[in-house]
């Protein structure tokens, strides 16, 4: 290779410049190729049927999945912390209620939370992508009660929003106050 190197720079200015382009044109003309092999591929997939086929699935499939797990709870004298993740497994976005729609029925009580946060302390997302698992926080008032019932209510679809889902979670305040390391 040092040969070939050495032999090329001894050439005259002429020969180096006809063989710059000529190298030049030879990878363009490749690339040129390659491009339009890729297009011809591209233009006939164009039949208008999906590549990837989802299947979507009903309602009534939906409305027994459990998209919202309690991971933790954490008491303290001013408020209820309720550690929570939403997984959606379906092909579809899961659209999240607002924290109206979201009740804590605890010592004979209905509460909603005072706020709906990310893990970073920022607004929870209002949809979730199909695929996707989000955590958060629900922050209540304190309650004396050791037990109570989470209810996320008027859950939809994307592609079905007329179909309201809701998930009721029975909860042990005293086994979910766990070590915040634990999760799942």
């Amino acid at each position: 290779m040092n040969d070939f190197i050495t032999n090329l720079q001894k050439k005259p200015y002429e020969t180096k410049v006809r063989i710059l382009w000529g190298v030049s044109l030879t990878i363009g003309i490749i690339l040129i190729v390659v491009w339009l092999g890729s297009l011809k591929n591209m233009i006939s997939n164009t039949s208008g049927q999906a590549v990837v086929t989802t299947n979507p699935l009903p309602i009534s499939t939906k409305s027994q999945i459990l998209f919202i797990k309690v991971e933790r709870v954490e008491k303290t004298t001013t408020a209820l912390k309720i550690y929570f993740n939403i997984n959606n497994p379906t092909d579809d976005i899961l659209n999240i209620p607002s924290g109206d729609n979201v009740t804590l029925n605890s010592a004979g009580a209905n509460t909603h939370p005072q706020t709906l946060l990310d893990r970073q302390s920022q607004p929870f997302a209002k949809k979730i992508l199909s695929h996707t698992q989000m955590f958060g926080i629900l922050v209540f008032p304190a309650t004396p009660d050791t037990q109570g019932t989470l209810t996320f209510d008027q859950m939809f679809m994307e592609q079905t929003p007329d179909q309201k889902l809701s998930q009721e979670l029975f909860l042990d305040f005293a086994r979910l106050n766990q070590n915040p390391q634990v999760r799942n």
